[in-house]
């Protein structure tokens, strides 16, 4: 893959000025820099966790998650698509979206 650098940069934005415009390409920029901050934070709390992998926060195959509830009695469901997300899951499966901290009631 080759090396892109200033110039290169610089080009491809302004193309994306172009296509998009001022004040999209503002929104674009904002969402993609919202992004890499979450998933910084997301390896972040995983690092802090040793012994706990990405593979054993998921449910066992073959499991229903979406009528399953979490250990303290409370489903979790992602909230952008409605799949069924297992307890200790960051992300949806489904959709990749962040999944909110189980609550109880």
């Amino acid at each position: 893959m080759p090396d892109l650098g200033v110039p290169e940069l610089l080009i491809i934005a302004v193309i994306v000025l172009l296509l998009f415009g001022p004040g999209k390409a503002a929104d674009i920029g904002g969402s993609l820099g919202r992004s890499i901050k979450e998933f910084r934070k997301a390896t972040r709390d995983d690092e802090d966790q040793p012994g706990q992998t990405q593979a054993s926060a998921l449910p066992p195959a073959g499991q229903d998650t979406q009528a399953a509830p979490a250990a303290n009695g409370v489903a979790r469901h992602c909230i952008e698509c409605g799949a069924g997300v297992a307890d200790g899951q960051k992300f949806c499966s489904n959709c990749g979206k962040p999944v909110a901290a189980a609550t109880t009631q």
